[in-house]
C-alpha cells in the first residue's frame, strides 16, 4: 500500500476512492483567498448597500438596514454591485504564487451567497413572507445574486482557485427555513446556474450551511456540490443525509460542538467512534467539529484528532 500525501488521501476520500484514512479538518491543507469588501468585522456598510454592525467581539456583524426591505416597490430601481469591481489585496496575489500547489488546496470564498444574501437585503421575515407574497419579484432578485455569485466566482476560477466556499445557512435546529419544495422551487436552478463554470473547469463546490439541511441534502449531491459542510449533529439525521449522498457528496463535520464545549474527553472518544460508525464507511467524509468556536477545551479536541486516527483508517498495516 502506498502512502498518500494529506492533499492525495484528502481527494480520494471526497471523490469516493480509495483513501487511507478519514480526512481532519485540522490538517494543513487549504489555503483561502477572498476579495476586500467580502466581509469586514466591523460596522461597515457593503456594496449592497447594507449597514452591518458589529453586537460583540470575536463574532460576525449582524445586518441592521435592509434596501430592499419592500421588495415589491423597491426592486425595479436597486442597482446590484458589479463582482468585476472586487478588489484583490496585491500582496494575496503575490503570495499565491509562492503555494505548494502539490500539496495545498487554494479556495476562493465568499460570505452571504444568496439565501443569506436575500435575507440581509431584505430582511429575514419580509423574505420569507416574500416567498409566498412576491414569488416572482423573489425569483427575480435571487437570479440577479446568482449573477454577482457567477461573476464572483469566475474570477475566481481566473485566480486559479481549486475550490470555491462560501456560507449560506439554511436551516434552524430543528427544519429549514423554508419548505423543501420551496427551496427546491427557488433555489436550485440558481445554485446550478452558479456552479456551472466551476464545474466545468472541474473545480469543487465546498458549500456551507448551519442547522437542519437533511431534507435538502440530497437535492445538494445531485446538483454536483462536492463538499457539505458542516453536518451539524444535532440537527440532523446523519444515517440519512450519508444515505443521500452516499457516492456523489463528501461530508464534512459531524462531530457536535455543544459536547465538546461541555464534555469530557470520554464523552467526545464515544461522539467520534459513533459519528465514524455512520459517516466514514466507503469513503466521503471529513472529520471535525461541527461549528467553529473560541476556546475549545484543549484536551477534548486533542481527544478529538487521536481518536479519529485511531478509528478512521480504512487499511491496516
Amino acid at each position: 500500500m502506498k502512502n498518500l500525501t494529506i492533499k492525495e488521501n484528502f481527494i480520494e476520500a471526497i471523490n469516493y476512492g480509495n483513501p487511507e484514512y478519514v480526512p481532519l479538518t485540522c490538517e494543513s491543507l487549504w489555503y483561502g483567498i477572498t476579495f476586500n469588501d467580502i466581509l469586514k468585522f466591523e460596522n461597515w456598510t457593503d456594496r449592497f448597500g447594507i449597514t452591518w454592525e458589529m453586537a460583540m467581539e470575536g463574532t460576525v456583524p449582524f445586518p441592521k438596514d435592509n434596501p430592499l426591505a419592500e421588495i415589491e416597490r423597491q426592486l425595479n430601481s436597486y442597482k446590484f454591485p458589479d463582482p468585476n469591481g472586487l478588489v484583490m489585496n496585491p500582496n494575496t496575489l503575490e503570495h499565491i504564487k509562492t503555494l505548494d500547489r502539490d500539496n495545498i488546496l487554494l479556495a476562493g470564498s465568499m460570505t452571504y451567497f444568496c439565501f443569506e444574501r436575500a435575507w440581509a437585503l431584505m430582511g429575514m421575515d419580509n423574505f420569507l413572507m416574500a416567498l409566498i407574497e412576491f414569488p416572482d419579484e423573489v425569483h427575480c432578485l435571487l437570479h440577479e445574486l446568482a449573477n454577482y455569485a457567477h461573476g464572483v466566482f469566475d474570477r475566481y476560477l481566473e485566480m486559479g482557485v481549486d475550490a470555491v466556499s462560501f456560507s449560506e445557512d439554511l436551516g434552524t435546529q430543528k427544519a429549514l427555513m423554508m419548505s423543501p419544495a420551496q427551496f427546491r422551487e427557488f433555489f436550485i436552478p440558481e445554485y446550478k446556474y452558479t456552479f456551472e463554470n466551476v464545474f466545468k473547469a472541474n473545480k469543487m463546490v465546498n458549500f456551507h450551511s448551519c442547522g437542519c439541511v437533511t431534507d435538502i441534502a440530497g437535492d445538494l449531491a445531485d446538483i454536483g456540490v462536492t463538499i457539505l459542510n458542516p453536518i451539524q449533529a444535532r440537527a440532523n439525521d446523519l444515517n440519512k443525509i450519508k444515505k443521500d449522498s452516499y457516492g456523489k457528496m463528501a461530508l464534512q463535520g459531524g462531530i457536535d460542538t455543544h459536547l465538546i464545549m461541555t464534555g469530557t474527553p470520554d464523552d467526545i472518544k464515544k461522539e467520534v467512534i459513533r459519528v465514524m460508525e455512520i459517516l466514514k464507511p466507503g469513503g466521503g467524509y471529513i472529520c471535525g467539529p461541527d461549528q467553529g468556536f473560541p476556546n475549545m477545551p484543549a484536551e477534548n479536541m486533542q481527544m478529538l484528532w487521536d481518536t479519529a486516527r485511531e478509528v478512521g483508517r480504512y487499511y491496516t498495516e
